[in-house]
């Protein structure tokens, strides 16, 4: 099962109708209000600078948090989680995954058991080569969708999905070895 995320800078800029998550801000220069929130039945919280661990998102872009800060998230995150979180999700474009993954590893975290993506391609590309730990992909910006709002695909069907039970980090190890699998960035590199 497939839904689509849409985020923007003004909730009011997102149709409820056909918006199965809409992501807002939580801080930075376009913090969503929480009546903006409560616009949609069920939305995403997105963190750009890196202070707010509980945020389901962390923005690592350009102007925003960086690759460094991300490894702080994540672990600030993974050490405040509870029994059955949803992994922390790392927001990024594709040229940004191989620093993510370098950062990473060298901190010990691994895709799926510590952090899952989010990736950008804004060009109409709905997959990446790896789907690997990949909740969305971001494939549609203002240019593609005629309006002031950005469209994603959420693959992973756990993930904010009304209803459903939050996966447990190690229940979702047991059912498939991510663990071992090999993970190849855009640049061709591949990670463990």
């Amino acid at each position: 099962m497939t839904r689509i995320m849409r985020d923007s800078t003004s909730a009011a800029d997102i149709p409820n109708r056909g918006t199965d998550i809409a992501a807002g801000y939580i801080n930075g220069k376009f913090v969503w209000s929480m009546a903006d929130f409560k616009q949609f039945p069920v939305t995403a919280t997105i963190d750009v600078n890196g202070t707010h661990p509980a945020a389901d998102i962390l923005d690592v872009e350009a102007g925003d948090a960086s690759v460094g800060t991300a490894v702080a998230w994540i672990k600030a995150k993974n050490h405040s989680a509870k029994s059955g979180d949803y992994p922390p999700i790392i927001y990024c474009n594709r040229s940004t995954l191989t620093p993510l993954f370098n950062a990473c590893n060298a901190a010990g975290l691994k895709i799926v058991k510590h952090f899952r993506l989010w990736i950008a391609t804004l060009d109409g590309t709905k997959t990446v080569a790896d789907m690997t730990g990949v909740t969305a992909v971001q494939y549609a910006g203002q240019l593609q969708t005629n309006h002031h709002y950005d469209e994603s695909i959420v693959y992973d069907a756990t993930w904010k999905a009304p209803g459903v039970k939050p996966v447990v980090h190690s229940a979702l190890l047991v059912q498939k070895d991510f663990t071992s699998k090999l993970v190849r960035s855009s640049d061709g590199v591949t990670w463990r």
